[in-house]
């Protein structure tokens, strides 16, 4: 999940204090710590990301698509490119070798080779999107970016073999990443898509430009709206915790200051823009013998673990029960998923499953109600299927 200050009023940022400070179990499962502090990006934040010297951007003008061009003869007459990375500055005209390119790679070395000659600061590399294209981009990063090129009625005839179009190039506000991608009391959205729909004008869909491997797009979601890892604790918090307080509609920072009450935070799928939401675990139906004789089917949602197999189902005949996990749920060859449990007849058959049993499905310590069972298929009341508890168990003890 992605979480995300919606709010401009806020005296400060939050302080998440339910997610977890320290690693408790092993690291590739389970971040070594979510605690956080979560405020409104500024725009220092973000062009820090759009200025870093690895993941960030510089103002990039790209050509069509030249892949059928091949191969591409530069003479002496096709070989003037000018260029400049400063709208105060004159143009700088650079040679591309006279050769003839077989394909895009020795193209843009050659490119490159004349760039680094004149001393310009840009370099070209493959474009995005389809076929092949050449991609200027300024060796400055950030948002005083800028790029241009001139014209072949000036004489920067390699504009036609290399498929480009003159004109200028420049790099968004950081301001306008912020108002576009999370406004005040707006939409939430920091997905690839809405980011690179960011800008206007010579800076019009600018980061389209920038290949996502880079991981600019990925830095900038994470400076708006931090990812959590969607833990148990971090679940937990969204359900009934910290999470739950400041998305809550109710919220209010500080009613003495008359500030209005409302949600301070959003939140989000890893995608940026999916809102996230889950539940308690929630039976909707039980079918015996499916969907081989003596299994038990169970359907319903928030069944499933959401990070590790913590999903328990306790089946109960009189006096009689069993806990069964999910891991030896897997290993007799059922199946856990958030929306369906089947537990096979091997781990049943020694309890002797009567009309008296019932069946509880729990995720940590969220807890289903307890349904009654039936052979054949068994739809829950109304009562039933409205009701979640929250179990909270203490060394093993469930505590009242």
């Amino acid at each position: 999940m992605r979480l995300a200050v919606i709010r401009g009023d806020l005296p400060g940022p939050i302080h998440l204090l339910d997610l977890e400070t320290v690693s408790q179990q092993n690291f590739p499962i389970e971040p070594r710590g979510q605690e956080l502090y979560i405020g409104r990006p500024t725009a220092a934040e973000i062009e820090a990301v759009l200025g870093n010297s690895t993941s960030g951007a510089g103002a990039t003008i790209q050509g069509s698509d030249i892949s059928g061009n091949f191969p591409i003869t530069i003479n002496s007459s096709n070989d003037d490119l000018k260029i400049k990375t400063s709208s105060s500055a004159s143009f700088t005209t650079v040679l591309v070798a006279q050769a003839a390119y077989a394909n895009i790679t020795t193209f843009l070395a050659a490119i490159n080779a004349a760039l680094v000659a004149g001393g310009v600061g840009v370099t070209a590399r493959l474009g995005t999107g389809s076929g092949q294209r050449v991609a200027l981009e300024s060796n400055t990063k950030g948002v005083n970016s800028y790029v241009e090129i001139d014209t072949t009625g000036n004489g920067s005839v390699f504009d036609t073999p290399a498929g480009l179009t003159a004109g200028a190039r420049t790099m968004p506000a950081a301001s306008a990443y912020i108002t576009a991608l999370n406004p005040v009391n707006g939409t939430l959205d920091v997905s690839t898509t809405a980011i690179n729909a960011v800008g206007a004008s010579t800076n019009s869909n600018a980061l389209s430009l920038i290949p996502s491997t880079r991981g600019t797009h990925t830095a900038l979601a994470e400076a708006i709206a931090p990812r959590v890892v969607e833990t148990s604790v971090a679940i937990d918090s969204w359900l009934v915790g910290m999470i739950s307080e400041y998305r809550s509609a109710s919220f209010n920072p500080d009613s003495r200051r008359g500030l209005p009450s409302g949600a301070a935070i959003s939140v989000v799928q890893d995608d940026g823009s999916t809102p996230f939401t889950t539940t308690l675990p929630t039976i909707t139906l039980i079918s015996m013998s499916v969907p081989n004789a003596g299994d038990i089917t169970i359907a319903g949602t928030g069944l499933g673990s959401f990070d590790k197999k913590e999903t328990t189902v306790r089946v109960t005949t009189g006096a009689n029960f069993r806990t069964i996990q999910q891991r030896r749920i897997e290993l007799a060859g059922g199946s856990v998923s958030s929306t369906s449990i089947v537990i096979p007849a091997s781990l049943l058959s020694s309890l002797g499953v009567t009309l008296a049993t019932t069946v509880q499905v729990q995720v940590r310590q969220r807890a289903s109600t307890a349904v009654s069972v039936n052979f054949g298929a068994v739809v829950l009341s109304d009562t039933l299927a409205l009701t979640e508890t929250l179990v909270i168990e203490k060394n093993g003890v469930v505590v009242p």
